[in-house]
């Protein structure tokens, strides 16, 4: 055997990702608060690069039955700010509490400081956080004197505070009725198990009562609220812009791509008086016309994707969810002349205003079951809401099993496999027959 190094030369085809193609690929998948982010970086790296914010919304519109395209501008409403509805002056749970214990007269000054301290420790579902035991050590205080402010703090509205685990809560919950469910309350605070599991048959014979007393007992417990004080916890609103709409207008959609939030960009004046011939400056014009170039081009890939669903989905936009067709990223790359990829980018993180409602861009793709005697397909979202259906109108008594939700299906020539039912029933939280009996 003979080592050596030799020095060969010889030809291949490789496909490299330009910097120009990178950053519009990366453009197109940010969603319109990102990409706004993204110029602001791209304003601090580039000195040319100056952001002006938007007072308009510019928009790329086509007639869906027309083959001509227009383009035109639509004046938001630029004085609306979701700032203003916030108010700073929120009811907190903190602040309730102690204005309650401000005034009750009998709490003396040091017992109002362990309250203080234990509702300091309160989480916002209203649940105590520290053990007491933790709570008289650090505040060097007696067990006796902490259990008293424990069942002070329980006293409080809203009725639950000052629980430490959700037993307790409900208990506290179904002490304070008038009408106090002595079943319920036994239930709780040994059988929460067997509650949870719906046996229903077991807990009747171990408190000789009858099954139907065991159903009431549970219909009062799924009554009482396990996060009592969740009505304290505020949080800021979060406002969702369609990145597209579709509207109809006068019997023909409209799709409009929605750049209100996306600032313009320009040359930055200063620089526009300087010698080009500097390596410097046209390295940097030459950013700013690329980054300009990556928006145009997602404004137009935006576009003629939402013009692609729109004629595959027209029922849907017609009369809503119920008509969803299966639709996949193939579907519309094979349409389009498109890769996958850049269709997969276009709906990521993108919202849709449609005239049924807002909603995902990607959940307007489903796979499709195959319908009996049929080369169509239904979609798995319409098979969901048809599950849904035929479970809301079942005898509750009586519930229908996933075996006879596929004969129910067949029937509308649906092909489904039990399985398939389960999986999607899971999905939308619907537990199975045996837990959505009543007596």
């Amino acid at each position: 055997m003979q080592l050596g190094m030799n020095l060969n030369q010889y030809q291949s085809l490789k496909l490299t990702l330009t910097p120009e193609l990178r950053q519009s690929i990366n453009i197109l998948q940010y969603s319109s608060h990102e990409l706004i982010d993204y110029l602001k970086q791209q304003a601090v790296e580039n000195p040319l690069l100056e952001i002006k914010e938007n007072t308009s919304m510019e928009f790329v519109t086509r007639n869906y039955n027309n083959t001509n395209t227009s383009y035109g501008t639509f004046n938001g409403d630029n004085d609306y700010d979701p700032i203003i509805h916030y108010s700073d002056t929120v009811f907190t749970l903190e602040r309730h509490l102690l204005e309650q214990i401000m005034t009750i007269s009998t709490i003396t000054k040091g017992q109002r400081c362990i309250l203080k301290f234990l509702i300091g420790h309160l989480n916002h579902h209203g649940y105590l956080e520290i053990e007491p035991a933790i709570a008289a050590h650090i505040l060097n205080v007696s067990m006796e004197e902490m259990d008293a402010a424990v069942s002070t703090l329980q006293s409080l509205d809203p009725v639950g505070v000052g629980a430490r685990n959700l037993k307790e809560c409900l208990l506290i919950q179904t002490a304070a009725l008038l009408d106090c469910h002595s079943l319920a309350y036994r239930i709780i605070e040994h059988h929460m198990e067997d509650l949870a599991a719906k046996r229903y048959h077991k807990m009747a014979k171990l408190f000789n009562v009858t099954v139907q007393e065991i159903q009431e007992a549970a219909d009062f417990i799924k009554s009482l609220n396990p996060r009592p004080c969740s009505e304290y916890h505020h949080e800021m609103t979060q406002y969702i812009i369609p990145d597209v709409t579709v509207e109809k207008v006068n019997d023909e959609y409209v799709i409009i791509v929605n750049d209100s939030m996306i600032p313009q960009i320009t040359i930055n004046p200063l620089y526009k008086d300087m010698k080009n011939e500097e390596e410097y400056i046209k390295k940097k014009q030459h950013e700013v016309a690329i980054l300009m170039n990556g928006i145009s081009q997602r404004k137009y890939t935006l576009y003629k994707v939402t013009e692609a669903i729109l004629e595959r989905q027209s029922d849907f936009f017609k009369y809503g969810m119920n008509k969803l067709k299966p639709m996949t990223l193939k579907d519309l790359s094979e349409q389009l002349g498109f890769h996958e990829s850049t269709i997969s980018r276009a709906t990521s993180n993108k919202y849709i205003q449609t005239p049924h409602g807002l909603f995902k861009v990607k959940d307007l793709f489903s796979t499709g079951l195959s319908k009996r005697n049929n080369m169509d397909s239904e979609s798995s979202v319409v098979i969901k809401e048809q599950i849904k259906e035929l479970i809301e109108k079942e005898n509750k008594e009586k519930p229908i099993s996933d075996q006879m939700i596929v004969e129910l299906l067949m029937k509308n020539g649906i092909q489904i496999s039990r399985r398939t039912v389960a999986k999607y029933r899971e999905e939308m939280g619907i537990p199975g027959s045996s837990k959505r009996k009543r007596y």
